[in-house]
């Protein structure tokens, strides 16, 4: 089928790719990395949340085989994500934002989601953004279909004109993993940009009454972004300083931002 894996992949690091590799290879691998494992606890068996019954029942029986229970799936490690990573992070579990916040903002920066497949809601909210003029900034390593263009079912016009409305304004291709990379980069421009506005005797770009009431650890945070290299920047998100500086430029400007980040 079109868009499943048919064999095994493994990663080469002299090609920084996947690359296929054979049954009997792949099976080898397994049982030496589980051989070597001196607890089995210290092994996940993890899987796809669509992954058939059939499939997670002979999965499931393999990894009690083994000794242990631990099945995370997709849904289970998103979840996760949030429910820890975001308490740590923004102080509550969930978003913090509405979905009417969507009709009041001018730019929206969207990471690793697809919000097409993953959260089809959304793309009515994007639709009407992108309609009165908002930017919308993705970072995926994919085009991803909807992230391009969206034709809205219950849109009659464009249903019975076969036309469809643009979504990004622009679409950044970043190499798998690389959202961290970006994200230091438009952070290092802000606080380049905020610096020379200071120097100068002009208004604050960034609001640091507001950043240093509500975070811990920022001046940390601020010398680490002065100490990494464009170089390494680049080399880790797969796009080049221009395109970041661009990207953090139209998010200066806006009034009302919203940042999406999203596990899928």
């Amino acid at each position: 089928m079109v868009g499943r894996l048919t064999h095994p992949m493994s990663y080469d690091a002299a090609s920084d790719k996947y690359l296929p590799i054979a049954w009997e290879d792949a099976f080898a691998r397994i049982g030496a990395e589980l051989r070597a494992l001196p607890d089995p606890n210290m092994a996940e068996f993890y899987t796809s949340g669509r992954t058939s019954n059939e499939a997670a029942f002979l999965y499931q029986l393999f990894a009690r085989e083994y000794g242990i229970n631990n099945f995370p799936d997709c849904s289970n490690m998103c979840h996760e994500a949030t429910s820890v990573g975001l308490p740590l992070s923004l102080g509550v579990g969930k978003g913090t934002v509405l979905l009417e916040d969507f009709d009041k903002t001018d730019c929206i920066l969207i990471f690793g989601q697809n919000p097409g497949t993953n959260s089809p809601r959304m793309m009515t909210s994007l639709r009407n953004a992108s309609r009165r003029g908002a930017a919308i900034l993705s970072f995926n390593p994919f085009r991803e279909r909807a992230l391009e263009r969206f034709q809205a079912p219950q849109n009659p016009i464009e249903m019975a004109t076969l036309t469809s409305t643009p979504i990004s304004s622009r679409l950044h291709q970043v190499r798998v993993g690389g959202d961290v990379a970006v994200l230091k980069g438009l952070m290092k421009t802000l606080v380049e940009v905020d610096e020379r506005a200071r120097a100068g005797d002009q208004i604050e770009i960034l609001d640091w009454d507001f950043i240093r009431g509500h975070t811990e650890g920022v001046e940390a945070l601020v010398a680490d972004l002065k100490a990494t290299r464009w170089d390494d920047i680049e080399r880790c998100s797969g796009l080049e300083r221009a395109a970041i500086e661009e990207a953090a430029r139209v998010y200066q400007k806006a009034e009302r931002s919203i940042v999406v980040y999203g596990w899928a």
